[in-house]
């Protein structure tokens, strides 16, 4: 481990391995990037991750590597770590040749413990637009901005707000809420960087006969709604307990039983890479 942003021994850069010692990213350049977990040694939801990546790039005028350059490069990234547990970044981004730098390295990751998930977790508020919602592509300022107002709430995570004041998304995850009438609510995805696990969510959500209404929520009407969660690659699907003074019920039984078929649905589909 070293510094604040990598993790391990080694990273890779377009195949080749490379010590981690003295490599700090620069995390101001233009970087389309994916974070991808790894359980137990194996890689989850890979080919949504690299399918994201692809649309992402699609109008960037970065070539994507294919599926099978990044496989190779997350193979020789696991061979050459300690690693069987945690996060991977992958960077597409311009270089000086014809074809785009590609990064693959571990970065820190904070998994909520059984208690988080029994209890739920505090959000608070952060008015924030994202220029390009549906591309992932690295934003330094907003990234330094919102840790530091995460951190100095000292809650896990920030709600967006458009200039409205309606929640659109958490700053590193999506968000849904539960109405009286067991309705679940959740931003639509024109507004917002439709997430791996949301996609997820929603598959259960139809398979279980669950009511969905895709519309951004107000912070005027937080008080009216019974529950909230959060979904994301590091917290999986997370109950909210409040946000900023309003509460929820952490223990509502529909965001157990969507906690239940996710971590089905998550054994389902993590890959090996041979």
């Amino acid at each position: 481990m070293t510094g604040k942003h990598i993790l391990g021994e080694k990273y890779i850069i377009n195949g080749n391995t490379a010590d981690i010692s003295g490599f700090h990213p620069d995390m101001s350049a233009d970087i389309y990037y994916e974070v991808i977990r790894i359980i137990g040694g194996k890689f989850l939801f890979l080919d949504d991750h690299m399918a994201r990546l692809k649309h992402s790039t699609m109008d960037s005028g970065i070539i994507f590597p294919g599926k099978s350059e990044i496989r190779k490069s997350l193979k020789s990234l696991l061979k050459e770590n300690p690693f069987m547990d945690g996060n991977i970044r992958i960077c597409l981004q311009k270089s000086t040749g014809a074809k785009p730098d590609l990064l693959c390295y571990f970065v820190p990751w904070i998994y909520p413990d059984e208690c988080t998930y029994l209890s739920g977790v505090q959000l608070v508020s952060y008015t924030h637009v994202r220029p390009n919602p549906g591309i992932k592509k690295w934003d330094d300022k907003f990234r330094s901005d919102v840790k530091i107002h995460i951190r100095d709430h000292g809650v896990y995570e920030a709600v967006l707000l458009n200039k409205e004041a309606e929640i659109t998304e958490g700053s590193r995850s999506n968000i849904f809420f539960i109405d009286a009438s067991d309705q679940l609510i959740t931003p639509p995805e024109e507004n917002i960087l439709p997430g791996i696990t949301r996609k997820y969510v929603l598959q259960i959500c139809r398979e279980e006969h669950l009511a969905i209404v895709e519309r951004t929520v107000s912070m005027k009407e937080l008080d009216s709604l019974e529950a909230c969660f959060i979904s994301g690659t590091s917290p999986k699907v997370l109950p909210v307990w409040q946000i900023d003074h309003h509460q929820f019920r952490a223990d509502h039984p529909t965001v157990g039983l969507i906690m239940k078929k996710f971590e089905e649905i998550l054994n389902e589909n993590l890959e090996t890479i041979i």
